[in-house]
């Protein structure tokens, strides 16, 4: 009798070692399974380890002898052995879809892609997204790029962006932040308002400071300067003194801070 767990175990192990879009590798799995089951079941053994023996060459060898059917298909490596996958990652695909999308898709193995409502991987594309680059409205990642909120080593966003490096158009906050309105970081750099230990804006705040209104500790460049320590509500009263008005967000955090 045929143990279908073995045999699904022997399949996964050799689906570890091709890389393929996710479509083709359903495609293939099932190709793989039939196959080993067959072989197995015409050995009259139970085990498709002792019937077919490595994975790795079974993938090397199926994939010899698609190739034509298969061009884009690549095989990505992995030792001898019984494999739990843990070496080469592991992937997960929600039954659940919403618009034809997975709710949920993780795929940690080698340059692997998830692609899902919320997705987590290599390269991760999705609603919220995570992964070494990832891509979202909600991004956290290595690399990453988001329409609303981005956290990461390198961090862009359309509106708010944390990271090592930041860019965003509202907010970014980071080692070196850059924004068109708010930026806050080691070195901030922005349109509009700017704090830092170097700052430079319509309005900065920082060690050193440049803008039209600079507000400073050591060096200040600008029209209208004023030198810290200060309160927060002198600093408030003496910006708002200078200029039309104040971002509401931007006063808060200075009244935080000082």
């Amino acid at each position: 009798m045929i143990d279908e767990k073995k045999i699904k175990a022997y399949g996964r192990a050799v689906m570890m070692r091709i890389l393929a879009d996710r479509e083709t590798k359903k495609r293939m799995e099932r190709e793989v399974l039939s196959m080993v089951r067959d072989r197995v079941f015409d050995s009259g053994r139970n085990d498709p380890y002792e019937v077919l023996g490595d994975p790795s060459v079974f993938a090397r060898e199926y994939l010899d002898e698609m190739r034509t059917i298969y061009p884009k298909a690549r095989y990505i490596g992995g030792g001898g052995g019984r494999t739990t996958g843990r070496s080469y990652g592991y992937e997960y695909t929600s039954k659940t879809t919403v618009m034809g999308i997975p709710l949920v898709h993780i795929n940690t193995r080698p340059l692997g892609l998830a692609k899902g409502i919320i997705a987590i991987g290599s390269v991760a594309v999705g609603v919220i997204s995570l992964g070494g680059i990832s891509l979202g409205v909600i991004s956290l990642g290595g690399i990453s790029l988001a329409l609303s909120l981005s956290l990461g080593g390198v961090s862009a966003s359309l509106w708010v962006a944390f990271g090592g490096l930041a860019v965003a158009l509202y907010m970014a906050v980071g080692g070196l932040a850059i924004a068109y309105d708010i930026a806050i970081g080691g070195a901030a750099l922005a349109k509009n308002y700017a704090l830092g230990g170097f700052a430079s804006a319509r309005v900065a705040i920082g060690g050193e400071a440049r803008g039209i209104i600079a507000v400073y500790y050591q060096k200040g460049l600008g029209d209208y300067l004023l030198r810290l320590p200060a309160t927060a509500h002198q600093i408030v009263g003496f910006i708002t003194s200078k200029t039309e008005g104040i971002s509401g967000l931007f006063e808060w955090i200075i009244r935080l801070l000082f």
